[in-house]
């Protein structure tokens, strides 16, 4: 493609009315070198800028690349070395990312327009301009060297960060620990606090690594855009800007002589490097404050060897101090210099490849994103399997600051396909396996990894979750499911949010729901919320979620993946089941990270990957749910949730009774939802009104038959048997929110033998005038009474139905008249609701 770029020059400097003149052509093999000369006579110039002669001469050299890779500009002069973006003092740096700023198709074209704007804005020193970043000082780094990982910040450090401190430079210590040919920053340090490290013990990592002690330099000024090759350029350098080659030198042996001593206890690496740090304020934002560049100098093996026996020499000196030997230790001292000038003199710089991970010089590649909502946060992660496995990866690239990762599994060889464990994992715990392989992305992150049964170690009644911001729930096990909503039912202020997740049978499909702090329900509660509602028809968009999570009858074709007594599990790849963990963890951290004013306590999100045979419109959907009312039972402990959905429907019969009857007609009906015996609480889902041959008085409340066994047969069919017969509900307006003697009485016979139902819910809303005109008007909940009667508890009324007081009655539903005594035809017959609530007796059993 070499003649294309000839060609396409020819071209210019035909057109260019002898602005561009190309002076010579050299071909070879895999380059083409054009000389050219450009008329810059009109560019404006300044005196911070470049002196640029009204003609100027380049080499441009063509790759056979081109034009898919830029060609590189250089001059011969040497008029413009220590010029911002002059490399080698010839080679000119026109783009700072040619990925993104290089055009092949304006080829030859596009690169003398940049070479122009370059020297623009070089004649008029503006090619830092304010605003942009600048480019730092170029230190070539040697290929024998090694590399630096920088973390910790500096900028407060540094002796130009207090302005009028009369501080132009700064010598201190950085503590690193060496990772093979790399060296890791890991803090600064004063000279008091390096000395006092030099001599403490066992300094060393959590993996037994020594640490070392480096010099740091720290001036003022720029030293010029590109490091020197010798230590005596450098050192002259450092003078000028105001560390003596003195000052330096004793940086450099102060530090050999504390890893001396350091190594005399047996806890440094011999064969740790050595090395000197130079911070120079040459990166940051033009016109802001300049933060910290850093450059790093590794001594080769005799250069360390040298300062090691410089400091020996140094150190042995000081028993001299004050004796009758004066001289001698002086004579000792000055050759101690000597020879540390002579090797300064002599020593070339090998730069180390220089790292940047401090946060005040670099940005985060997930910045900006929901991402963030994960930084520094403590998390708790049960299941290390496929959905958990990529979740903890995830959380720890993420930024999270410490992790507990539970799992009572091990590494199996047939996870490989599509786990993040490899080979020499086998018959290891997973938990231990991937809390390594978490260290191995993040030295830095607390790991810890929990090995056994999940429930037993972390959802018992007692287990403490202050430890944790987030609790993530990837075991797909109904078992912990049903634990983490019993033990966070009974702490529920103490726990932090709450993420479960699960894949279809498919691999296709995921379901997230997340539970915020304080929410009234976990995913056992809000998958039995979306079962209830997929199976009613309520959300038409989720049937292809129903048939895959919810399939009534269940489906019975299994896949086992090994013999034995392996576990039935979904079917799916890495690629599918690494797609949809990403897609849970983005969807929750979504979720989490948003404004609470703006989201509901209790969401689930549907996540589909493409299948050619869903027909779903969404990728992502999601449902949600406010919380619950809750009561408690205080005879028995038992709490009961009631949805917002059956309280609403409980409002608005008693705004249509109060119509139609007066507001001091009592009313009521069923309640519908479920007694849940494994996690100790009492789900009301559902509230009817009163039947037509109920009778409402002022007094009393007798709930009729007509058309309720229907009704329950069409829900138990719709739902799974998930929403059965629970109870009854009934107000008492305008007064207190407690069982009369008729009521005790009612309840304990709809509990007795004769009447089948081993155990019945008694709901009674009542509550003062203010109380309940609020409930009324607004939908503030009422004062509420429940409780759970249960035919084994002792001290129940006698099992006998309890006769309805004379007085005037009015018929439930929709009609108005009122008889003026209790009609005995339409009486509730004990017969039909034995009938009734035998279904409801059968339905409790099943769960």
């Amino acid at each position: 493609m070499n003649d294309l770029a000839a060609r396409q020059l020819e071209d210019l400097a035909a057109a260019s009315d002898g602005a561009i003149e190309i002076l010579a052509t050299e071909k070879r093999i895999a380059t083409t070198t054009f000389e050219v000369s450009l008329d810059t006579h009109g560019l404006s110039r300044s005196g911070r800028g470049i002196r640029v002669l009204d003609r100027e001469r380049f080499t441009l050299m063509v790759s056979s690349t081109f034009p898919f890779a830029p060609p590189s500009v250089s001059v011969h002069h040497r008029r413009w070395v220590g010029t911002p973006h002059v490399q080698w003092g010839t080679l000119l740096c026109l783009y700072a990312a040619p990925s993104v700023e290089w055009n092949p198709a304006d080829g030859m074209r596009g690169l003398i327009e940049r070479l122009t704007l370059w020297l623009e804005r070089a004649a008029e020193g503006a090619l830092d301009a304010d605003g942009q970043p600048l480019h730092p000082p170029v230190a070539y780094a040697s290929g024998t060297a090694g590399s630096v990982v920088i973390r910790p910040d500096f900028a407060c450090m540094a002796p130009w960060s207090t302005p009028g401190s009369g501080r132009p430079t700064a010598m201190l210590f950085a503590w690193c620990r060496r990772n093979g040919s790399r060296v890791d920053v890991e803090e600064w340090l004063t000279g008091e606090q390096a000395a006092a490290r030099a001599v403490t013990e066992a300094v060393r990592d959590e993996r037994g690594q020594p640490f070392y002690l480096a010099p740091v330099i720290a001036i003022s000024e720029e030293i010029g855009f590109e490091y020197p090759a010798t230590a005596a350029v450098l050192a002259r350098a450092l003078d000028v800007a105001g560390i003596s080659g003195d000052a330096f030198l004793e940086a450099v042996t102060a530090a050999a002589g504390f890893n001396l001593a350091m190594r005399t206890g047996a806890r440094v690496d011999p064969s740790a490097p050595v090395l000197v740090l130079l911070a120079t304020p040459s990166r940051g934002i033009g016109g802001s404050a300049r933060l910290p560049h850093f450059a790093a100098w590794r001594f080769d093996d005799l250069d360390a060897k040298l300062l090691e026996l410089l400091a020996e020499i140094d150190a042995s000196t000081s028993q001299y101090a004050g004796s009758e030997t004066a001289d001698r230790w002086l004579a000792l001292q000055e050759e101690v210099a000597t020879m540390a000038r002579e090797w300064l003199e002599g020593a070339k710089t090998a730069w180390m490849t220089v790292f940047e991970e401090r946060a005040e010089v670099t940005h985060r590649r997930d910045e900006a994103t929901a991402s963030n909502w994960l930084r520094g946060k403590r998390i708790l992660i049960l299941g290390c399997g496929a959905l958990g496995a990529p979740i903890a990866e995830h959380c720890a690239r993420a930024g999270a600051a410490a992790m507990t990762i539970a799992d009572n599994g091990i590494v199996h060889p047939g996870i490989l396909v599509r786990q993040p464990y490899d080979d020499t994992d086998i018959d290891q715990p997973k938990a231990s396996a991937l809390a390594r392989r978490l260290r191995r992305i993040r030295p830095d992150l607390a790991v810890e990894d929990a090995v056994g049964d999940v429930v037993a170690r972390h959802l018992t009644a007692t287990a403490d979750m202050s430890a944790f911001d987030l609790v993530i729930d990837a075991t797909a096990d109904t078992g912990v499911r049903a634990a983490l909503e019993t033990a966070r039912a009974r702490r529920r202020g103490d726990w932090p949010p709450v993420v479960t997740a699960l894949f279809g049978h498919t691999s296709q499909r995921a379901l997230v729901t997340v539970s915020l702090a304080g929410a009234s329900g976990a995913a056992h509660d809000v998958l039995r919320r979306l079962a209830i509602d997929l199976g009613r028809g309520i959300h038409p968009a989720w049937s292809d979620v129903a048939d895959d999570f919810f399939r009534d009858p269940p489906r019975t074709e299994l896949f086992l993946p090994e013999p034995g007594c392996s576990a039935p599990t979904f079917v799916g790849g890495a690629a599918q089941t690494g797609a949809l963990a990403s897609l849970v963890l983005t969807e929750a951290v979504q979720v989490l990270a948003a404004d609470p004013a703006t989201i509901a306590p209790m969401t689930v999100t549907a996540l589909r990957l493409p299948d050619l045979g869903c027909t779903a419109s969404n990728v992502v959907d999601r449902l949600s749910w406010p919380n619950d009312v809750l009561a408690t039972d205080h005879s028995t402990g038992i709490e009961v949730r009631i949805a917002r959905r059956a309280l609403a429907e409980m409002r608005a019969e008693t705004r249509r009774g109060a119509r139609l009857r007066g507001e001091r007609v009592e009313t009521g009906g069923m309640l519908l939802g479920a007694f849940d015996d494994a996690t100790q609480t009492v789900i009301v889902d559902l509230a009817t009104g009163p039947t037509p041959d109920s009778k409402l008085s002022e007094v009393h409340f007798t709930h009729g038959t007509a058309g309720s066994q229907q009704l329950l047969d069409n829900l138990r069919a719709q739902t799974g048997d998930r929403v059965g017969f629970l109870g009854m509900w009934h107000t008492h307006p305008f007064g207190p929110a407690s069982p009369s003697s008729t009521d005790t009485a009612g309840m304990a016979y709809l509990t007795s033998p004769d009447g089948t139902s081993r155990r019945s819910l008694m709901l009674i809303l009542g509550g003062d005038s203010p109380d309940w005109n609020a409930w009324h008007d607004h939908g503030t909940p009422p004062p509420l009474y429940v409780q759970v009667v249960d035919r084994r508890r002792p001290g129940l009324a006698a099992a006998i139905q309890p006769a309805p007081p004379p007085g005037r009655y009015f018929p439930g539903g929709y009609r108005t008249t009122a008889d003026n005594q209790l009609d005995t035809d339409h009486q509730l017959r004990p017969g039909l609701f034995r009938r009734l609530l035998r279904h409801a007796e059968q339905w409790v059993g099943k769960r």
